[in-house]
């Protein structure tokens, strides 16, 4: 069961990775209320989350959680 929920986080935190890379090369523009966030905000948002989730696929490999 544990494994279960390491991989399904792996994903979801790589999926978030994705879209903040994709969001990054495309250089789409993100506008809250008057304040448009910075690209740098998204490569950020990639390093993150891609870093977390090669944790998780690690731990689902090693079998520990620890």
């Amino acid at each position: 069961m544990e494994k279960i929920a390491l991989l399904t986080a792996g994903i979801v935190f790589l999926a978030v990775a994705i879209m903040h890379l994709l969001r990054a090369i495309s250089r789409v523009e993100v506008k809250i209320g008057n304040y448009i966030l910075p690209i740098w905000l998204s490569i950020l948002g990639f390093i993150l989350p891609f870093l977390l989730s090669l944790w998780m696929f690690s731990l689902v490999k090693s079998g520990s959680s620890g």
